[in-house]
C-alpha cells in the first residue's frame, strides 16, 4: 500500500524551516530515529524524500553493481553523497539545507509530492509546470495502466 500520497503545499521561514505534513509523517516506520532523508533528484528540479528503510533497498540496489564503474560512482555521488538525514523538531518540522532549496528552486513555500513509497518537494510554481506535463503524458498513454494481479484474486473473484 503506497505510503505517501496527495500534495500539500507549505510556507518555509527564514531558517529553512518547513512542516513536512502529518499524514507523512505518519506513513514513515516507527523506530529511533524520526525523519526524513532528503537528497536532490536526478530527474527533475526538485528534492527526493524518502524513509532510511527505502534509502537501505537504493544502497543495496546500488551495490548490486561493480564497485569500481562509472555508473556506481554515479549514483553514490548522486544520492548516497547528497543525501541528508533531516530530522523533526517537536513541531513535525525539518530545516532544509541551503544547497537543497537551491537545487530545486524553493524560496518561502514548497509543495510536497506524495509518489507512494517515496515523495518529491518542489518549488509550488515548478511542481504546477510540471503537472500539467505529466497529466498530458498520463492521458495520452492511459492504454498502459494495467491492474496488478494480486495473489488469490482470480479465486475471489476480483
Amino acid at each position: 500500500m503506497p505510503k505517501f500520497t496527495s500534495t500539500f503545499t507549505n510556507k518555509v521561514d527564514k531558517k529553512g524551516r518547513v512542516s513536512v505534513p502529518a499524514s507523512f509523517r505518519a506513513s514513515l516506520p516507527e523506530g529511533s530515529w524520526q525523519g526524513i532523508v532528503a537528497y536532490p533528484s536526478f530527474v527533475h528540479d526538485a528534492i527526493e524524500g524518502c524513509d532510511l528503510d527505502y534509502l537501505d533497498r537504493l544502497s543495496d540496489s546500488i551495490d548490486e553493481l561493480a564497485p569500481y564503474s562509472e555508473e556506481h560512482d554515479a549514483f553514490t555521488f548522486s544520492i548516497l553523497s547528497s543525501s541528508s538525514r533531516l530530522s523533526f523538531d517537536s513541531e513535525g518540522r525539518i530545516i532544509l539545507p541551503q544547497d537543497l532549496l537551491d537545487y530545486a528552486g524553493i524560496t518561502d513555500r514548497v509543495t510536497f509530492v506524495g509518489r507512494g513509497n517515496t515523495f518529491q518537494i518542489w518549488s509550488p510554481e515548478a511542481f504546477e509546470a510540471e503537472l500539467v506535463k505529466a497529466r498530458e503524458l498520463a492521458r495520452k498513454n492511459r492504454d498502459m495502466l494495467r491492474w496488478k494481479r494480486r495473489p488469490g484474486a482470480a479465486e475471489a473473484g476480483a
